[in-house]
């Protein structure tokens, strides 16, 4: 009887030692992730950092955008011994308002997090301060903010950061945000059994990262947004840009954009639009000098017969399509020059349609050049009745984005070959210090030598005596189109008279080009009554500034003689 109860208390002892140890097996191997989580969730207290990320500098070196090291503040309510004096003297170090601070203290809440962001050399005061009112349970964390030391110098092409999660949001921010890195990490406060935290331990993973070095020159940015914030003081457009690009291998040199906004304060702003890639327009008169080049290759014009250009319209299918101005007879290259929408149709209907628009197409219209996130494609139906044939050779009916039209005139100035843009000079590893270098890629053969060397002294003549003569430099030559697209009013159901898109697209100097520019507005304002809206009156006075500003700053030599080259045909033109 002894015996049998022995063995039965032993079995009792045996079954719950088992018990235990399928419970212990259960927890720390079946539902081991479960059970950690709870333990995790009953014992720490998470706060997510902004963790830093790579810095963006110009081509010259200068910062453009840094992480800067920052403090965050907390507290262990329950245990602050005088919450008014802490709050007010916290208040006079990080210029928090005391109210806000108060409140905070007295929540009610057992850990609050104070401020956020502070500046980090305050954190030797902010030990001090601990250590002489001694509250130990004001703690502070370490983190990073995002900082623009130019403001809003080149704002929508840089971007900007997330002060919540670190990461990119617009810009090359969020175009090269892994690269960059970044992003939040996880503090932990450990607490006690009665959930005070007591200590900190960091969980933060250590991802490859880079500092990017562009091909943005600051010092030209500055130019160019200080001659477009000229422009639209004046002119009071919509929307406007400058856009300047190195011809012979696609670095982007620098993009003023007309709204901009100031990516240390983002949250302010309604739109973060970069309208050089995110919007596409009706290019207007800049289609011209391809469909020249295209005849030229076509071998469909007599570059020495003078052609009957309508006196002032035209009609197509049975519509009207008017000119500017009524011209008589004109050769090919006062067709451009001068730029006359009859002659440019007349020119258009003589070509095979479809090679037209293959052209446009390998000209890279109609496709986004994946430069920069969000870019528009355009729009560019091959459609092939006359009239359409008509409208897409003075650049109406489609739209193409700044950044195309600065690559096709680029093939121009570089002899024919379309480049793709990038905004890139080196990415350099932050741990190994690599240097990696993104080549030039050229993306083909678009134009002809023969269509090229007629284009490029066609251009200049523009400048020279055409349309453009009003961004002529007395010391350096350019080579360009003007362009003028009338805008579609819903309020009429027709093109307006009064509402315009206009551009200037070119490249300088005109015999060695060393940069490609585009000048755009959208619905600029007359200056006076009697004027009339066009990219020869609106855009290319533009150009004069800015040419002899870049000019200048890089010294170089002039390569005119001082008396503004030939003075050429002097009316005045408007497209």
């Amino acid at each position: 009887m002894v015996r049998s109860k022995v063995y039965i208390l032993a079995g009792l002892i045996v079954a719950g030692f088992l018990l235990v140890v399928l419970r212990l097996a259960y927890f720390q191997i079946i539902n081991r992730d479960e059970f950690l989580a709870y333990i995790e969730k009953q014992y720490k207290a998470r706060e997510k950092v902004i963790l830093p990320r790579g810095t963006i500098y110009d081509r010259n070196g200068r910062i453009l955008s840094i992480s800067v090291p920052t403090i965050d503040i907390f507290a262990v309510t329950r245990y602050i011994k005088d919450r008014h004096t802490l709050a007010r003297e916290l208040s006079r170090i990080i210029n928090v308002p005391y109210p806000v601070l108060i409140r905070k203290l007295s929540s009610g809440k057992n850990y609050v997090v104070l401020a956020t962001g502070i500046d980090k050399s305050l954190k030797e005061r902010l030990l001090n301060l601990r250590r002489q009112l001694e509250e130990w349970n004001l703690g502070i964390i370490e983190s990073s903010r995002r900082y623009y030391p130019l403001n809003q110098i080149g704002g929508t092409t840089i971007g900007f950061v997330s002060k919540v999660t670190g990461k990119g949001m617009e810009g090359l921010e969020l175009k090269y945000d892994k690269k960059l890195g970044g992003g939040t990490g996880d503090i932990y406060l450990m607490k006690d059994a009665l959930g005070n935290p007591f200590t900190i331990e960091k969980n933060i993973s250590s991802e490859e990262t880079f500092d990017i070095k562009l091909t943005i020159d600051s010092n030209i940015q500055y130019i160019a947004e200080t001659v477009l914030a000229e422009f639209v003081r004046e002119r009071r457009p919509k929307e406007a840009l400058i856009l300047i690009v190195d011809p012979n291998d696609g670095r982007i040199i620098a993009n003023a954009t007309y709204p901009n906004y100031n990516p240390n304060r983002y949250w302010k702003y309604r739109s973060h639009r970069n309208i050089t890639f995110h919007s596409a327009y009706e290019p207007g008169s800049l289609a011209k000098p391809f469909i020249l080049a295209e005849a030229v290759d076509e071998g469909r014009i007599d570059l020495n017969k003078e052609y009957y250009c309508g006196e002032g319209k035209i009609i197509v299918d049975g519509i009207r399509i008017r000119d500017h101005k009524k011209f008589k007879y004109l050769t090919p290259e006062d067709i451009i020059v001068f730029s006359s929408n009859v002659g440019a149709i007349e020119i258009a209907l003589k070509l095979d349609p479809e090679k037209m628009y293959r052209k446009l197409h390998t000209l890279g219209f109609g496709s986004s050049t994946k430069t920069f996130p969000g870019e528009a494609s355009g729009i560019l139906r091959d459609d092939k009745r006359p009239v359409e044939i008509a409208y897409a050779a003075i650049g109406q009916n489609w739209t193409a984005t700044a950044i195309q039209i600065a690559m096709a005139y680029s093939a121009i100035a570089n002899g024919g070959y379309l480049l793709k843009p990038r905004f890139v000079e080196e990415f350099i590893n932050r741990e190994t210090g690599e240097i990696i270098k993104p080549e030039k890629e050229v993306i083909g053969r678009v134009l002809s030598e023969k269509s090229v060397r007629i284009l490029q002294e066609v251009l200049k003549m523009v400048v020279e005596r055409g349309t453009a003569r009003k961004g002529k430099s007395e010391y350096f030559t350019i080579a360009g189109k003007t362009g003028t697209a009338q805008k579609y009013d819903p309020a009429i159901k027709a093109l307006s008279t009064e509402k315009y898109y206009t551009w200037f697209a070119g490249y300088f100097p005109a015999e060695k080009p060393k940069f490609t520019v585009v000048i755009f507005a959208n619905e600029p304002q007359k200056i006076k009554k009697w004027e009339r809206i066009g990219g020869g009156s609106v855009s290319a006075p533009v150009l004069k500034k800015l040419v002899n500003r870049i000019m200048f700053y890089y010294k170089e030599k002039p390569d005119k003689n001082g008396n503004g080259g030939q003075n050429g045909n002097q009316n005045p033109q408007r497209n």
